[in-house]
């Protein structure tokens, strides 16, 4: 849904655009609130005392008495009671579906082979081969990185106090 900016709104207020895009506008303005909303942002109060100077003050009073309450009230109950009678139609017919396929199926056996399989295939499965733990060889191959480093740095720092030594010395 292509929105309209407040710039074309405002052109559309002040009847600057064509007839053909004046009703384009307006019927889209029945369908967004977004841009009904902009709309309504650029009314001013002059405008809504105009608007007020149109209408009559019992408008409001006319259209609501004109409005028949009775019948539609009725006509709103009985649509609920129908629905709720088909909605409860509905779940009844699934959930004797649902027993009547557990039915069948228990009565073929279908439950009992399935926890004769589950052992049967338990059974079956076998270990092909012992994989070693790379993770742990790892581990073993830090250990003897550190090792190695720790010993090559200590000879470097034997190395520095045996120099002083001779430094010191002489």
């Amino acid at each position: 849904m292509k929105h309209y900016d407040y710039i074309e709104w405002l052109f559309y207020k002040n009847r600057m655009l064509s007839k053909e895009k004046s009703v384009e506008m307006e019927q889209h303005l029945y369908n967004c609130n977004t841009c009904m909303e902009i709309f309504l942002s650029l009314v001013d109060e002059k405008e809504e005392e105009k608007a007020g100077e149109i209408i009559s003050d019992d408008f409001t009073s006319n259209i609501i008495s004109n409005i028949p309450k009775v019948k539609q009230v009725k006509q709103k109950g009985r649509l609920k009671i129908k629905q709720a009678k088909k909605a409860f139609n509905y779940q009844f017919g699934y959930y004797a579906a649902v027993a009547s396929v557990t039915v069948i199926l228990t009565l073929g056996g279908f439950y009992v082979d399935l926890v004769d399989a589950v052992p049967r295939i338990s059974a079956s499965m076998q270990i092909t081969e012992n994989r070693q733990n790379m993770i742990s060889g790892f581990s073993n191959s830090i250990d003897s990185i550190v090792d190695i480093t720790s010993s090559f740095l200590l000879s470097i720092d034997n190395s520095n106090i045996n120099n002083r030594r001779t430094n010191n010395e002489r």
